[in-house]
């Protein structure tokens, strides 16, 4: 059986871990993990969706007894080890590094064009 307190400890601290590395908000796990969306890949989605089966279960006394802890405490070592290997800095950095390639790409493809049409009409 798992103790209440501990989990709850748990579930706190992959909220945390959740809201410093993929920078999501939401009051509970559940939204958190609605927001992230695809951004987790499916294995994480799935050991996200048994934590939030077990949260329900560990509302029941009698059903939080029967609660199988090896899958729950798989699930949870398996988010922490995926989170854990996100450095949020150098998320921001290739976000922006892909920003301004973008904007590098479009402005060649502007010039490229316009000495396009410049030959064209003659004018070089």
């Amino acid at each position: 059986m798992i103790d209440t307190q501990e989990f709850n400890a748990r579930l706190e601290g992959l909220q945390a871990v959740l809201r410093e590395r993929l920078r999501l908000r939401g009051r509970t796990l559940e939204a958190q993990l609605r927001h992230a969306g695809r951004r987790l890949p499916k294995r994480q989605r799935r050991a996200g969706a048994i934590i939030l089966g077990a949260q329900d279960w560990m509302a029941h006394p009698k059903l939080a007894r029967v609660l199988d802890i090896s899958q729950v405490n798989t699930a949870f070592a398996d988010l922490h080890a995926y989170l854990d290997g996100i450095d949020p800095k150098e998320d921001r950095k290739t976000a922006i590094l892909r920003l301004l390639g973008g904007m590098v790409l479009n402005l060649a493809l502007l010039a490229g064009g316009l000495m396009l049409l410049l030959w064209w009409q003659g004018a070089l």
